[in-house]
């Protein structure tokens, strides 16, 4: 399932897939899978503090929104 959460983010923070990936030293590859739902449905600590940091959530923000995407709820945050 697409993360559109993140993707909305990103759109909102300016940033493209490389500028975010570069933000957050990963792959290209690995923030559009991410994006995607392709991958990092067990992202490590490490790795969900620098998404939360890349895309300007606190660590907090970012693990319940994660929460509500694996339980396939409709996410949106104000």
């Amino acid at each position: 399932m697409i993360r559109t959460y993140l993707k909305t983010r990103r759109k909102e923070l300016g940033l493209s897939i490389e500028e975010l990936a570069f933000r957050v030293d990963v792959s290209y590859n690995y923030v559009l899978n991410i994006e995607n739902g392709h991958q990092g449905d067990k992202a490590s600590f490490l790795m969900m503090s620098k998404l939360a940091k890349g895309y300007e959530y606190s660590l907090d923000e970012i693990y319940h929104l994660e929460l509500k995407h694996q339980n396939k709820e409709e996410v949106t945050y104000d």
